[in-house]
């Protein structure tokens, strides 16, 4: 009987997760062509980080910092609501990079607070959104992994002194982060409409 009792509520709590996702309306649309809310801002805030880092831009296919392809690759085969705490963990660690640090960086200080303002949005909008939704064992793992790249980002940023040259090729692999986002919460759109 108690068995019972554990299989449904676990059913319960799925099926309320499930839904708690399915109802991020941040990240879906009424029509399928047009872009979420969240894609909306998502190419706001890559553009003004274009524009505010200019040198970046064209200078982040040659960078010696890695890129966690692998967890994309793995987040992207997990169902929406996974997707959605791991846009947030990762636009999370994004925004702590910056937040006490931006003033230092060499590049356009307006358009880099529009950035760190639309990031700002995309967090709370999606903090509404992750309430009721709980992590899987998988996306944990992924999100440590997430963790431990972002901390060497940040190593590597201190180990350049925070330079300009620093500073840019960091802008170059949060500009790789900003993109791979988008294209993942295109597939969580596309989930969130079935």
């Amino acid at each position: 009987m108690m068995a019972v009792v554990n299989v449904w509520g676990f059913i319960m709590l799925t099926l309320s997760s499930w839904s708690c996702a399915a109802g991020c309306t941040w990240m879906k649309t009424q029509n399928r062509a047009s872009l979420s809310s969240f894609q909306v801002l998502s190419s706001s805030s890559i553009f003004h980080l274009e524009q505010a880092c200019k040198d970046s831009v064209h200078s982040h296919d040659t960078l010696s910092m890695e890129f966690p392809h692998k967890q994309y690759n793995l987040i992207h085969q997990l169902q929406a609501q996974d997707h959605i705490l791991f846009i947030l963990r990762t636009l999370k660690s994004i925004r702590r990079i910056y937040i006490k640090k931006y003033e230092k960086v060499d590049c356009d200080q307006r358009e880099l607070q529009i950035f760190l303002l639309d990031v700002d949005r995309q967090i709370l909008e999606l903090e509404q959104c992750e309430k009721n939704i709980l992590a899987t064992n998988v996306q944990k793992r992924i999100s440590k992994k997430m963790d431990l790249h972002f901390r060497s980002l940040v190593s590597r940023l201190k180990s350049t002194d925070y330079s300009t040259e620093g500073w840019n090729e960091l802008a170059g692999v949060v500009l790789k982060h900003l993109r791979r986002l988008d294209l993942l919460a295109t597939k969580t759109k596309s989930d969130l409409q079935d």
